[in-house]
């Protein structure tokens, strides 16, 4: 288990797209929360990020990914393609493959989970720190970075190739870490799923726990390797279990959550591993949101 309050997290000075995106203008200040290389092959990511907006904040392309993505807006909104702002308490949900952008943001803050299974994200503890370095040099080394993009020569055909930054990013880490090539596959879902989670209804499940289902995904085979995105609310310290079958990720959106009776602040995130179990318990209607990871056994 693993309880971080969001508010207390100092912002990190150095992030991937700032590196590769920023083109040397300071887009947004971002907080890493929780992050982990799991034994079952999930990597994932939670951090927040407060965007800035301006005329000279760069224009992210449109582009899409091996692994998948979920974006909650705490304030102001975040933007994934023309005419489409997460609004402040919106969600969505980024299928891998899917294509999305170009995206330029206006000023909103936010929590953002990236997570993939057996390298899909290559994200957590070890990935970043081990790779990180050595494949901004030698992508520096053999092209240059510009409006988001990557260009460089192509070994095969000699011609100049062009990439999302991101992508060049993820398949050179890859390449690093396993000797294999990167490979984005079809999306199965042709774009980003946009919830409004105040238009669903929730139901009691137990005294003083109602929860609402807001959608499961399934960009991977078999019977436990769907996303479940859900939100519980507690009262009247109702108490709800996190089962041990899956990881999962939480964070709650207002005061009054209590693990092992200690009291939590609005935007506490907690990270509850596969084979573990955890009870949280709640008063005053204290929302919740709940990532369940998939799992390939």
């Amino acid at each position: 288990m693993e309880i971080v309050i969001a508010r207390e997290v100092p912002i990190a000075e150095k992030n991937e797209g700032g590196a590769t995106r920023g083109g040397g203008v300071k887009s947004h200040n971002r907080q890493h929360l929780i992050g982990d290389d799991a034994p079952d092959g999930l990597n994932f990511t939670l951090s927040r990020s407060e965007w800035f907006a301006g005329d000279d904040i760069p224009t992210i392309p449109r582009h899409h990914h091996a692994f998948q993505q979920i974006r909650w807006t705490e304030s102001g909104a975040v933007n994934f393609a023309p005419n489409q702002d997460i609004q402040a308490g919106d969600l969505a949900y980024f299928p891998k493959g899917a294509y999305y952008g170009p995206q330029r943001r206006p000023a909103g803050i936010g929590l953002t989970i990236q997570f993939g299974l057996n390298g899909e994200k290559q994200a957590g503890k070890g990935y970043w720190e081990q790779f990180t370095p050595t494949v901004l040099e030698k992508l520096w080394a053999n092209g240059n970075f510009e409006g988001g993009l990557y260009y460089d020569i192509d070994d095969q055909t000699g011609e100049e190739r062009v990439r999302d930054s991101s992508q060049a990013v993820h398949e050179e880490r890859y390449f690093q870490a396993t000797g294999k090539k990167y490979v984005i596959p079809d999306g199965g879902y042709d774009a980003a799923i946009w919830m409004h989670p105040r238009a669903f209804e929730y139901f009691a499940v137990a005294p003083g726990v109602e929860k609402k289902n807001l959608g499961r995904f399934y960009d991977h085979p078999g019977m436990n390797a769907d996303v479940r995105l859900e939100m519980v609310r507690l009262s009247d310290d109702g108490i709800y279990t996190l089962e041990p079958d899956r990881a999962q990720v939480a964070w709650s959106i207002a005061d009054g959550l209590k693990i092992d009776d200690r009291s939590y602040p609005a935007l506490t995130c907690l990270y509850s591993p596969r084979d573990e179990k955890l009870e949280i318990s709640g008063r005053d209607g204290v929302e919740l949101h709940l990532v369940g990871f998939p799992h390939l056994d």
